[in-house]
C-alpha cells in the first residue's frame, strides 16, 4: 500500500489543486509526509482550469482558487478541473516510508 500519485500544490501558498482525498486519507493515517509536486499555479500557462459541466459557477479564474483555499473554505466537491501539460511519471512510496519522520529512520525509531 502507498501514494502512486502524488499531490499537486501551487509553491507560494500550498495550495492543494489535485488530491484533496488523498490528503484527507494521509491526514486520517496520520502520516509524517506526503509526496507533492509543487508548481508555480498563476504564473504556468501550462496549467489549464476548467469549470466541471454540473458546477454551478460560470467562470473562474486561478486567483478564485486561490483566494478561495487561503480563506478556509472550500468549493464544493467537483467544481473545478485543472489540467497540466506536463506529464507526472508513476511513483510508489510506500506508507510505511510516508509515517517515518526522516529518512535516515528506516524502521521508525528515534536515534
Amino acid at each position: 500500500d502507498g501514494f502512486t500519485k502524488p499531490l499537486i500544490a501551487d509553491k507560494a501558498t500550498g495550495t492543494i489543486l489535485d488530491g484533496h482525498h488523498r490528503f484527507a486519507v494521509a491526514k486520517r493515517l496520520e502520516l509524517a509526509r506526503i509526496p507533492a509536486v509543487c508548481i508555480d499555479y498563476l504564473n504556468d500557462d501550462t496549467v489549464e482550469l476548467e469549470l466541471w459541466p454540473a458546477s454551478s459557477l460560470e467562470s473562474i479564474s486561478k486567483q478564485d482558487v486561490v483566494d478561495m483555499a487561503l480563506s478556509s473554505d472550500l468549493y464544493p466537491p467537483k467544481t473545478t478541473r485543472h489540467r497540466i501539460s506536463d506529464h507526472l511519471p508513476p511513483i510508489h512510496v510506500s506508507l510505511r516510508r510516508l509515517s517515518l519522520l526522516t529518512p535516515s529512520q528506516p524502521d521508525g525509531n528515534e536515534s
